[in-house]
C-alpha cells in the first residue's frame, strides 16, 4: 500500500495548518483565505467546514457561518456538534426557532452534549423563558460539574428572575473552576449592585477589567456602580471607555445619558440617548431618559411622546408614568396628571415618589383629605429618599406663588421644599 502523501495533500495540510496558526493569533480574515485554499484542493474535507465556521462566528458572520455549517452537516448529517455550533450561530443571529431545532437534534443525536444544553438554555434565555434556561444550565452542568460558563450563565438567569444570591454562588463557582473568567466577575459584580453591595461589584469590576482590559461590559456596569455611589465624573469616563471599546452599545450609551441627566446636561443625554435608540429602535429606558431630559429643558411636548413611546414598549412602566404625569402636571392638566400617578401606584405600589406627586397634584386642586393621605403615605414608605425628590420636583409648582391656593398647615410643611 503506497502511504506517499501527493501534492495536492501536502498543500492542504500547508493551507491548513497556517490557517490554525492565523487563527490562534488572532487574524482572522488571513486564517479564512488559508481555508478557502484548502477547501478548493479539498472540498469534501468535512473538518475545514467546522473550524472556518467558527472563525465566521468570532467575526460575527454569523450567515456565512451557518453555510459553512450546512455543508458540513451534509458531509456528516449525524454529526452533533456540527447541528449544535448551527444552532449557536443562529441564536447569535436572532433566529431562535432554528437555533432551538439544532439543539433538538444534537441532543437527539448525542444525548450528553452538554455543549448544547448550554447553547439552548442561552437561546432560551433570549427568548425570556428564563425557567427553560435554567432547567437546561442544570442539566449541562450534570452532565459536566467543571462546565464553568454554565454555571455563569445559569448566574445570569437567575438574577433575571431577582434570585441575586444564586447568582453569586454560580459566579463564584465559576470563577473557582476558571479563575480567569472576566465575565463571571463582571456578572457577579451585577449582583452585588442589585444586592447594594457596591464596594465589592467595584472590587469584581476591577478585577474583570484586570483579566480583560477590552471588556466593554464591564466598564459600563461599573460606571452603573459609580453612577449609584455618586461618582458621576467616573461614571462618564468609564460609560465612555465603554463606548469607545464597542461603539454599537446601546447600553452604554443609555447609561450615560442618565449621568448627564443627573448633572444636569440636558443636551449631551439627549444626543446619548438618541444614539440608543439609533441602535436600539425598542430600548424604553432610552425613551424614558430622553423624556426627562426634554422635560428638564422645558420641551413638555416632546418629553410626552418619548414617555408615551416607552409605555407602548413596557405598558407597566411606573417611573415613566410618575415622569409623564409631571409633564401633563406642568402642561395644566392636572386630572390627566393624576390618571399617570395612579397607574404608576398601580405598577408599583411602594413608589414613594409618585404618592408624593400625586400629593402635590391633588393640593394644587384643594383637594386637601387626598393630598394629606398621600403626602403622608410617601413620608412613611419614603424614609429618607423624600427630601431627594422634594428637591428634584421642587420647580413643578410653588404655592406662596399661586393665589386662593392656601394649603393646612400640616400639608404646607410637608410640601415645602427642603432648605439649601
Amino acid at each position: 500500500m503506497n502511504n506517499k502523501l501527493t501534492d495536492r495533500d501536502k498543500l492542504f495540510s500547508k493551507y491548513s495548518r497556517r490557517g490554525d496558526q492565523r487563527l490562534f493569533a488572532g487574524k482572522y480574515d488571513a486564517a479564512i483565505e488559508d481555508y478557502n485554499e484548502a477547501i478548493e484542493l479539498k472540498p469534501d474535507y468535512a473538518s475545514i467546514y467546522s473550524i472556518r465556521g467558527y472563525v465566521y462566528r468570532i467575526k460575527g458572520d454569523f450567515k456565512s457561518a451557518i453555510k459553512d455549517y450546512n455543508k458540513l452537516i451534509v458531509l456528516r448529517p449525524d454529526n452533533a456538534d456540527a447541528y449544535c455550533d448551527r444552532g449557536i450561530a443562529y441564536s447569535k443571529k436572532g433566529e431562535f426557532k432554528r437555533a432551538i431545532q439544532d439543539f433538538n437534534k444534537a441532543i437527539q443525536i448525542k444525548p450528553n452534549l452538554a455543549d448544547a444544553y448550554n447553547g439552548r438554555g442561552l437561546t432560551y434565555h433570549q427568548m425570556n423563558e428564563v425557567d427553560l434556561a435554567i432547567t437546561d444550565y442544570n442539566t449541562a452542568i450534570e452532565l459536566r460539574p467543571d462546565f464553568a460558563k454554565a454555571y455563569n450563565n445559569r448566574g445570569i438567569a437567575h438574577r433575571e428572575k431577582g434570585e441575586f444570591d444564586q447568582t453569586i454562588d454560580d459566579a463564584t463557582k465559576a470563577i473557582e473552576l476558571y479563575p480567569n473568567f472576566a465575565h463571571a466577575y463582571s456578572n457577579r459584580g451585577n449582583a452585588y449592585v442589585r444586592k447594594g453591595i457596591t464596594s465589592l461589584a467595584i472590587k469584581d469590576y476591577n478585577k474583570a477589567i484586570q483579566l480583560n482590559p477590552e471588556l466593554a461590559e464591564a466598564y459600563c456596569n461599573r460606571g452603573v456602580a459609580y453612577e449609584i455611589m455618586s461618582e458621576l465624573d467616573l461614571a462618564i469616563k468609564d460609560h465612555t471607555k465603554a463606548i469607545a471599546l464597542q461603539p454599537d452599545y446601546a447600553e452604554a450609551y443609555n447609561n450615560r445619558g442618565v449621568v448627564y441627566n443627573k448633572q444636569d446636561e440636558s443636551n449631551l443625554a439627549i444626543k446619548d440617548f438618541s444614539k440608543a435608540i439609533e441602535l436600539k429602535s425598542e430600548f424604553a429606558n432610552a425613551y424614558s431618559g430622553r423624556g426627562y431630559a426634554y422635560y428638564a429643558k422645558g420641551e413638555v411636548d416632546l418629553a410626552i411622546e418619548d414617555y408615551n413611546t416607552a409605555i407602548e414598549l413596557i405598558p407597566n412602566f411606573a417611573e415613566v408614568y410618575n415622569n409623564r404625569g409631571l409633564a401633563y402636571f406642568a402642561e395644566g392638566e392636572p386630572e390627566l396628571a393624576i390618571k399617570d400617578l395612579d397607574k404608576a401606584i398601580e405598577s408599583n405600589p411602594d413608589y414613594a415618589e409618585a404618592y408624593y406627586n400625586r400629593g402635590v397634584v391633588w393640593s394644587q386642586m384643594q383637594k386637601w383629605e387626598n393630598a394629606r393621605l398621600d403626602l403622608t403615605v410617601a413620608k412613611i414608605i419614603g424614609k429618607d429618599s423624600l427630601r431627594s425628590f422634594q428637591h428634584s420636583n421642587k420647580s413643578v409648582v410653588n404655592f406662596k406663588e399661586i393665589p386662593d391656593i392656601n394649603p393646612p398647615e400640616d400639608i404646607a410643611a410637608m410640601l415645602a421644599p427642603p432648605q439649601a
